[in-house]
């Protein structure tokens, strides 16, 4: 890919989700609904204040006052939903007898309106879709229906991705429900809604992206598909280069917002296809601290360079040479992460992991505990990490960050 917009014909063609990015596109919310044989009952899931600061409750509200159908709402969602935010849908679901959902904000709340969906269809706890594809062994042959999504934020891509991240209290750390069956219908993606972010959040959220499609693109153990692509993962990463800066320079910049966008719902057609490890495994710990996209890209580096022992890794680390901006031409692997690594800390606010308020030794010991309650991502590093070794790893890799 060489133009910054080819994004608009990889998404005219991908399969498993209706992908619309251009302003406005809750109109194509209110044409699906008008088409419908009924009139829908409708569950709008949204975050807090950001929705209003976005624009989105406005255009939410207007839509549904002026068609007419029946509409619940379940507001508030956190950005690091639990058990209960998840419960608290699934309420509202079983008293409105809904027929559609329908999240607006960020990955947080497509999350958490994932689980409820298929918790509340299945009939199962959500705490038995935690796992790989338990809804698919449980009911073989069932499709259920799969919310639509508007993500206000751009970093998740979980409008394209079969995940949902949810807290487990009980357990202390989050936990991945990973299942064909979440995957959302529909993704309505408005540029505008990002100008209210602050560039705390655009950066966190761009950097989740950004860690998302280089996650990806060294994920040697899934093989490229029609679409999760190592030339989509670097094109992703360029967008994110090229207009992260312009939108801390113009909050504003629409088209600057809407190639962040292209690059999130692409790094989630990367992930739904060659899954994250180790760095956004380590994330999981940091919840309620740090912001995710923070502590993901910020794990990125450490565990990257573990990684370069293997040599399809270290191959794939080159086709990002140059990429990242550096003083000297990127000639080894190791100038590339070098060079990553400076992009992250220059837009996460923090010169080094160590700079993070809470990385220390205690929470070395709690990422290494921890790995082992999300097995998938082990099995998903591109240098073999089991469960019986993952805790010495993982500690030796980060104990020399401290």
């Amino acid at each position: 890919m060489n133009s910054d917009q080819d994004y608009i014909e990889l998404f005219e063609h991908y399969e498993p989700v209706c992908i619309d990015l251009a302003p406005g596109v809750l109109t194509d919310l209110s044409a699906e609904f008008l088409l419908s044989e009924d009139k829908p009952v409708v569950t709008f899931v949204t975050g807090g204040n950001s929705l209003t600061k976005s624009g989105a409750r406005a255009d939410m509200t207007n839509m549904v006052l002026h068609y007419e159908f029946e509409s619940r709402l379940v507001c508030d969602i956190p950005a690091e939903p639990d058990l209960d935010d998840v419960a608290r849908i699934i309420d509202a679901l079983k008293q409105s007898k809904c027929s559609e959902v329908v999240a607006i904000g960020g990955g947080s709340v497509l999350d958490a309106a994932k689980a409820a969906w298929a918790a509340y269809q299945t009939g199962l706890d959500v705490t038995e879709l935690f796992g790989s594809g338990r809804i698919s062994e449980k009911f073989p042959g069932k499709e259920f229906k799969r919310i639509i999504a508007i993500p206000t934020t751009a970093g998740t891509g979980s409008e394209v991705t079969p995940y949902a991240n949810i807290v487990d209290r009980a357990a202390g750390v989050k936990r991945l429900i990973a299942d064909r069956q979440i995957v959302p219908r529909m993704a309505l993606i408005d540029p505008y809604y990002g100008r209210s972010m602050s560039n705390s959040l655009t950066a966190a959220t761009a950097l989740d992206a950004l860690t998302h499609n280089i996650e990806a693109l060294l994920n040697t153990g899934s093989p490229e598909t029609k679409f999760a692509t190592n030339s989509n993962a670097v094109y992703a990463v360029r967008l994110i280069r090229d207009n992260l800066p312009l939108v801390f320079r113009d909050p504003n910049d629409v088209n600057a917002r809407e190639r962040l966008c292209a690059a999130a719902t692409i790094g989630g057609m990367m992930i739904a296809d060659r899954p994250t490890s180790l760095p956004h495994l380590g994330s999981f710990s940091f919840y309620g601290q740090v912001p995710h996209g923070i502590a993901a890209s910020m794990l990125l580096p450490p565990f990257w360079r573990y990684y370069l022992a293997e040599k399809a890794v270290a191959e794939r680390t080159m086709l990002l040479a140059d990429v990242f901006p550096s003083k000297a031409k990127q000639k080894t692997p190791e100038d590339v992460v070098n060079a990553a690594a400076a992009f992250i800390a220059k837009y996460a606010g923090a010169p080094k992991l160590s700079a993070l308020p809470c990385f220390d030794a205690a929470m070395v010991d709690r990422i290494a505990a921890d790995a082992v309650k999300n097995p998938m991502k082990l099995a998903s590093a591109p240098r073999p990490v089991s469960p019986d070794n993952a805790a010495e790893i993982i500690s030796g890799i980060l104990k020399k960050e401290l």
